[in-house]
């Protein structure tokens, strides 16, 4: 890994924290920070943090869990700046894990979201601080000081951000897939994709809001492959992976789509759907994890028009 200027003292600056971070915690840590390409950065956790690069700002992709999370990443980005550079956040979706750290970024920090993305925060976003801090007592110490916050800058298609040089990240809002509001970010000239959780690595979908169904899922797919081409993808709960990720997602997708229609036209109910689907993904995709939402697949699928 390249280090840039400064990023041994941010290491040194963060270790008190880094150090508390246990394997498989939900709090970030710069010792797994890797260098992507030229401009673009990762933080490797829950989720997976992308930070870009440029001579005149950075941008920041997703927060973490938390205030602390959030200041964990912005010190990151910080390090990795040059003094005076203005910096940006943008989350790719509305969700705990990426959007309600930015209590922990500095003030002046420019935020930027899909309008779609900000409507869907405001009206469920603290039902899911609420259901996180549910879960463990890490996550609930987490979340403790979580707010939610306004962006300066909405869009409702596409934005583009210019961090200077030929840093360009275009900003991209699709429509609906796992969520209402997915973000997808591509940084030029890396040819870096940050897909969320649209694309993943060998992992299954999440149908998380009730009119996300395998066609809508699809046809977000359909515009990043027809749009987008990058070289690498960064997805945000698996491995990075190359631009086959894409036709990887396509394919199981459309599979998704492909039997659930059949199944339903067979007249299954969408409990006999749920139980065939289930088994026959298990023997198309080995490997993969995260197949253990079938259940919501079927059932948006059956209840849409």
């Amino acid at each position: 890994m390249t280090h840039r200027p400064g990023l041994v003292l941010c290491l040194l600056l963060l270790a008190p924290v880094a150090a508390q971070a246990q394997p498989n915690s939900r709090l970030l840590s710069a010792d797994n920070l890797s260098q992507v390409s030229p401009h673009v950065w990762m933080i490797k956790g829950f989720p997976n943090v992308g930070i870009v690069v440029g001579p005149k700002a950075t941008l920041v992709i997703d927060t973490g869990l938390g205030t602390k999370n959030g200041q964990v990443v912005a010190g990151v980005a910080k390090q990795l700046s040059s003094k005076g550079q203005k910096l940006y956040l943008t989350t790719t979706h509305y969700h705990a894990e990426h959007a309600a750290g930015d209590g922990g970024f500095p003030e002046g920090t420019i935020v930027i979201r899909p309008r779609a993305q900000q409507t869907e925060l405001e009206s469920e976003g603290q039902k899911l601080i609420d259901l996180f801090s549910s879960r463990s007592p890490e996550d609930k110490e987490l979340l403790a000081d979580a707010r939610i916050n306004p962006a300066n800058i909405l869009f409702d298609a596409t934005y583009q951000l210019d961090l200077g040089g030929s840093v360009n990240v275009r900003l991209y809002w699709f429509g609906g897939a796992h969520t209402k509001g997915d973000e997808l970010i591509m940084v030029d000239p890396d040819s870096v994709l940050f897909s969320g959780d649209v694309v993943q690595n060998r992992a299954g979908p999440y149908f998380y809001c009730d009119d996300c169904t395998t066609r809508t899922w699809l046809a977000v797919l359909n515009q990043i492959a027809e749009q987008l081409h990058p070289a690498i993808v960064i997805p945000d709960h698996s491995s990075p992976g190359d631009g086959s990720l894409i036709a990887q997602e396509r394919d199981m997708m459309a599979f998704l789509q492909s039997r659930i229609a059949a199944l339903k036209a067979a007249g299954k109910s969408a409990d006999q759907a749920t139980q065939a689907l289930t088994a026959e993904v298990k023997e198309k995709y080995p490997g993969w994890t995260g197949f253990n939402h079938i259940d919501l697949a079927v059932a948006h699928s059956y209840a849409a028009p």
